[in-house]
């Protein structure tokens, strides 16, 4: 592989396409993105924030402003990215996180707060809360502001007491009773990991969040992933379990980016070498599961033998979104896919994760961008057309592409 040419391919997607592209839906009058977008690309459907899409474009922000403040992303402006990190992280500081220490879920444009309707609470996330908190963490690097240090522990503190309570909510998709999910120790890995790196870059003692960072992906590497290959997205205790849909399927795109998770945690942390033979195995085999090989593009949700996934259904949200959406080819586990494989080659040397990196390539730049406007058209249906279907959060998302594209030209 010509790495640096790989490396310009990205850098040019960001400076040409993307950054161009959400520049015009920052908020430069109250702080943060307006990304209640549709799924073309081209029009507003409302300017409500979701705390979730704020704390997300601030660690874009900050990454970025620090790769062009280092000239590797060459003919960018520091100074600005710099004043929109500002106006967002003001923004978050301001109005989504509440005087209890958690996040409000979802604000109007200028801040007021908005009860989810579902729960009929403002703090109807603990993801928002997650996402609110790397932001945090990476703005204070970026800008050394001592209050944006405290935020961030203050915000770290209030994640781990409700998540060692059990005192949390995950809208849009509740965690059906009776499951553990790897949604969130996965968050949390990926959270604190963050955290630790902005501590550690103050010369803050950071102990106690490692051992709580290394508790959850603990929990993800023993519990969840499987000596066959995969991860379980929900586990529970049932004695039915094989048979229920809940327990049988598996979310390809969430183990695929899980994976580079893990991996950067380890190789600070923990105890890479020991579960590196796993994570390989689980990341070829779950991209084998996942791939479609008639379409192309990597299926939504699958079963964990391969397949639709099967079983009893109790009818929760959740279930219901796999039923109505697994053969569907989303945006962000297609960039996850770009990065994690990109990073086990380098790691590895290994031919398959470049094969699998350059196969998944070319039905990616084939199939997503949207060349009139620069993005992607992030939500498609199974051949690869636009779909202009909720799967989420209804939002156009400034996050994961971009992510992978900058951890992708950091690394090479």
């Amino acid at each position: 592989m010509n790495y640096p040419a790989e490396k310009q391919f990205y850098i040019d997607q960001i400076r040409n396409n993307f950054l161009p592209y959400w520049s015009k839906f920052v908020d430069p009058e109250n702080g943060g993105i307006l990304n209640c977008i549709n799924n073309y690309g081209d029009k507003r459907i409302s300017d409500n924030k979701f705390t979730w899409s704020q704390g997300r474009w601030l660690w874009i922000l900050c990454r970025l402003s620090e790769s062009a403040k280092k000239k590797t992303m060459p003919n960018i402006d520091a100074a600005t990215l710099e004043t929109w990190a500002d106006g967002t992280w003001n923004f978050i500081n301001s109005y989504c996180i509440m005087e209890d220490g958690s996040c409000c879920y979802l604000l109007t444009r200028d801040g007021k707060k908005i009860k989810d309707e579902r729960t009929g609470r403002f703090d109807a996330s603990i993801y928002a809360d997650c996402f609110a908190l790397i932001g945090s963490a990476q703005y204070a690097v970026l800008s050394k502001k001592q209050e944006a240090i405290d935020t961030s522990k203050a915000l770290y503190e209030s994640i781990k007491r409700r998540i060692e309570r059990d005192d949390f909510l995950t809208e849009p998709y509740p965690i059906p009773q009776g499951c553990r999910t790897h949604g969130i120790p996965m968050i949390l890995t990926n959270t604190v990991y963050e955290y630790i790196r902005m501590l550690q870059a103050f010369g803050i003692p950071s102990d106690g969040a490692v051992e709580f960072g290394k508790k959850n992906a603990s929990f993800i590497l023993e519990r969840l992933m499987k000596e066959d290959g995969y991860i379980n997205e929900f586990v529970s205790d049932f004695p039915d379990k094989d048979k229920r849909l809940l327990d049988r399927h598996i979310n390809p795109g969430h183990t695929i980016e899980d994976i580079w998770f893990q991996i950067e945690f380890l190789q600070a942390f923990g105890s890479l070498e020991q579960y590196l033979p796993r994570i390989c195995k689980t990341a070829e085999h779950t991209w084998h599961l996942g791939w479609d090989s008639e379409c192309g593009g990597l299926f939504r949700f699958v079963d964990f033998e391969g397949g639709k996934p099967r079983g009893t259904s109790t009818g929760s949200p959740y279930e219901k979104l796999i039923a109505d959406t697994w053969d569907m080819k989303l945006w962000w586990p297609h960039s996850e896919i770009l990065y994690t494989y990109l990073l086990l080659y380098k790691f590895t040397g290994d031919e398959k994760f470049n094969k699998i990196y350059t196969q998944s390539f070319d039905y990616i730049f084939k199939t997503f961008p949207n060349t009139e406007l620069g993005e992607w058209i992030q939500i498609r249906t199974r051949d690869g057309k636009p779909a202009d279907k909720l799967v989420a959060l209804p939002v156009k998302d400034p996050f994961h592409i971009l992510r992978n594209f900058i951890k992708i030209m950091e690394l090479l």
